[in-house]
């Protein structure tokens, strides 16, 4: 006789655990879209007291991230406008595509001397407060010499040696001196900032040239591009939380090892390229105003610095520039920046550096 009930094994303690950690997990997961789904409905809406959260540096960062670039436009920033098919952008005064400079007009049989970098170079005072202001009107200088300012600004390391590569060519002979500023180094890992940019991969050793060709319409490149975040909630909880241990610049960092191998093979081709060409140059970099006398180097000038003791090349520090101008005691680094909301270098910082250069026109004087 078959029995009246077939009884049925009951779930054990482990399979329960097992059935309820799920259900949590699930549940975890589907409160943390939805929350991501709502968050960003505010986020990006109308919703003025969200301003405050409308920061990219809260989910991004700017020295290694395109994200951050992309939101930035996405918050409300214009976008940079873009006139050349190559660098992206250059100023009125060189011309797109050719790279001639309108002030070559003006060298009248006189040696030039080219002055890449970006907008330290290219200041943010008027021309007269600027290197070809400052040099031109020397009289022992200008007997000879002209200087020409291929200064573009927020250019990196990659579009000041692509502007170089482009328009040394032009001249005869000229005299180069080859600035950057110390954070051009971690443009070189973006494909845009405030549009879009040149950059170099490594490949085999080589440097091979990506992001070609240039979209003229920012505004519809940035259309097309969304930033790249899965989620803007944890993005915002990392930062907030742990934003010391996301730094791409930390020791041991892949963000900050791809961006000295490339410095490193950026640099090497311009050092080779001046060699072939036998042109008399000299490498000056730039770093924030406030630094002089800090201690130790940041992470980019003590690799720096490890370059030029490796490869000999020519080179002038803005830092020892000012240190040796001015006694610790009385720099103020507020008098030597354009304004307090602009830290480019002012006239009075300008002439110190022009005096730097000159002496090592003059007499062969580097660091």
């Amino acid at each position: 006789m078959l029995p009246d009930l077939i009884q049925m094994p009951s779930p054990g303690p482990k399979t329960s655990r097992l059935a309820n950690l799920l259900v949590a997990a699930v549940a975890v997961v589907l409160t943390l879209a939805a929350l991501e789904l709502v968050y960003r409905h505010l986020l990006f809406g109308p919703y003025a007291f969200l301003a405050p959260l409308r920061d990219p540096l809260l989910y991004a960062d700017g020295d290694c991230s395109d994200a951050y670039w992309l939101l930035r436009v996405r918050f409300g920033a214009a976008p940079g406008p873009r006139n050349d098919p190559l660098l992206g952008h250059v100023k009125p005064d060189i011309a797109p595509g050719v790279y001639t400079h309108r002030q070559a007009a003006h060298l009248n049989g006189r040696r030039p001397v080219l002055l890449y970098g970006d907008s330290f170079a290219g200041c943010a005072t008027g021309p007269a407060d600027c290197f070809e202001g400052l040099c031109n009107a020397d009289p022992r200088f200008a007997r000879d010499h002209y200087l020409i300012n291929y200064g573009v600004g927020s250019y990196g390391l990659d579009q000041i040696y692509l502007l170089y590569r482009e328009s040394v060519g032009h001249y005869d002979h000229p005299i180069v001196i080859f600035s950057f500023l110390d954070g051009d180094l971690d443009r070189c890992v973006l494909s845009l900032r405030e549009g879009q940019k040149p950059y170099f991969a490594l490949k085999d050793g080589r440097l091979e040239l990506k992001g070609l060709p240039i979209d003229m319409d920012s505004q519809a490149y940035f259309r097309r591009r969304p930033p790249d975040l899965t989620s803007y909630v944890l993005r915002l909880a990392a930062f907030r939380l742990f934003r010391g241990h996301l730094d791409a610049n930390a020791p041991f960092s892949p963000t900050r090892q791809a961006k000295q191998e490339l410095t490193r093979a950026l640099l090497t081709e311009v050092a080779a390229d001046l060699e072939r060409r036998g042109l008399r140059h000299v490498f000056f970099v730039f770093e924030g105003l406030h630094r002089p006398w800090q201690r130790p180097l940041n992470w980019r000038l003590s690799f720096l610095q490890t370059w030029f003791q490796a490869s000999g090349q020519p080179h002038i520090w803005a830092r020892q520039a000012l240190e040796e101008a001015v006694p610790q005691a009385d720099y103020r680094w507020p008098e030597y920046v354009v304004s307090p909301r602009d830290h480019h270098p002012n006239r009075r910082a300008n002439e110190i550096f022009t005096a730097r250069l000159l002496a090592w026109l003059w007499e062969g004087r580097t660091d």
